[in-house]
């Protein structure tokens, strides 16, 4: 059994539907032409004479005679002068036997058939997008493809050689997210992918954004619908939260001019901060805990535990930021760099001072915050770095 076929088996996603991890509406989220057009119309100087690649999308055509299409190839006359309009030169797409799933054909679409092909045939809106704003950005060529789990056909990404593209551009199934964000990052390709915002704090997507592999997106913590709203389901759906992440780093550059000052002082208000007395900091300190980024006092230069909600608005200029769940993670990699002085569990995290955790495992550490109506979650520590190190 393939590995992605195991997590779907494995996962129950609470998302309160009925269909099955690994199918579309579960494992994706439904992203809009306007939603993707907020966040990739700020990029645009970035599609300009480049070849991008949309992986991951297993509808991308309507339904060709009893066969399941899972790809698509643009190509554009484009000489990379702004000003000047491409023209679609050719697009093609591959139909991929129901029965034989290595028995392919490609299928050229005639020039005057290609204008209604774009409008009627194709369902990515992704690609849509990239089309209807070719000639402004500039692209060379569009190609797209997708593994369908549910039948097991079609072009997996983990078969996918990025390097012979510019830059990714998609929506990926948040059941192996991990793994396609280390495929990415291992291939040194460009990108701009959604993630899942609760991600920030799982070592999957935390871990890389800790170490500056990747940052986050102009678009941050939004919420999107796991389905296209229509007619047949009353125009109702269910959403998700998402970010953009990214391999630029121009819209974290933009919030990093961004200073936080917020007009107080910690001396005045310092009653009013939790000692976190259960997670302990290598320099022997407890950070205090901060319930909203607009509660950080201006002066205050030691450690504070807040939520993931703070990358939001976090300067990399002012702020340093750790997961404190990906202290195991992150000492293997980098250990000088790790600033906890043990490893953190989600109890550490929440619990009332007044639990004494000496000598319990990790089933008693949950017993003893449930006993006392606790409830853990993960975040993050950050501290203002110190003033040599925004000298060097």
């Amino acid at each position: 059994m393939g590995k992605q076929k195991k997590i779907i088996n494995k996962i129950k996603y609470d998302s309160g539907q009925t269909t099955p991890l690994g199918t579309k509406p579960n494992d994706e989220c439904y992203t809009s032409m306007q939603d993707i057009i907020n966040e990739l119309s700020l990029w645009k100087d970035k599609f300009r004479n480049k070849n991008i690649f949309c992986p991951c999308d297993w509808d991308i055509l309507d339904e060709e005679e009893g066969l399941n299409v899972y790809s698509i190839k643009i190509y554009f006359e484009n000489d990379g002068i702004v000003g000047h309009t491409n023209v679609i030169q050719s697009v093609s797409y591959t139909l991929f036997d129901l029965e034989d799933n290595n028995k392919m054909q490609i299928v050229k679409i005639g020039e005057k058939e290609i204008d209604s092909f774009l409008r009627d045939r194709v369902k990515c809106n992704f690609v849509r997008t990239f089309v209807e704003n070719a000639n402004e950005w500039g692209i060379k060529s569009i190609t797209a493809s997708g593994y369908n789990p549910a039948n097991d056909r079609g072009i997996k990404f983990q078969d996918v050689n990025f390097r012979d593209y510019d830059i990714c551009v998609t929506n990926p199934p948040f059941s192996l997210y991990k793994e396609f964000l280390t495929k990415l990052i291992d291939s040194k390709i460009d990108f701009i992918i959604l993630a899942p915002y609760l991600n920030r704090v799982n070592p999957s997507i935390g871990v890389p954004l800790m170490k500056r592999e990747c940052f986050l997106g102009y678009g941050r913590h939004l919420n999107l619908s796991f389905y296209n709203p229509t007619a047949k389901n009353k125009y109702k759906t269910m959403t998700v939260g998402v970010d953009w992440l990214t391999s630029y780093d121009d819209a974290q550059k933009h919030y990093d001019k961004r200073k936080m000052k917020n007009g107080f002082k910690y001396e005045a208000y310092k009653n009013d901060y939790r000692k976190m007395e259960n997670m302990t900091m290598k320099d022997g300190t407890n950070p205090i805990r901060i319930n909203k980024y607009t509660a950080i006092p201006d002066d205050y230069m030691g450690w504070m535990f807040c939520s993931i909600g703070v990358l939001d608005v976090l300067s990399y200029d002012e702020f340093e930021w750790y997961l404190t769940n990906a202290a195991g993670y992150y000492n293997t990699e980098n250990p000088d760099h790790n600033p906890f002085n043990h490893r953190t569990f989600d109890e550490m995290v929440m619990a009332q001072s007044y639990i004494d955790f000496s000598g319990m495992n990790q089933k008693e550490r949950r017993a003893a915050c449930k006993a006392t109506g606790e409830t853990g979650f993960h975040g993050l520590v950050i501290r203002r770095w110190k003033h040599e190190k925004n000298s060097k």
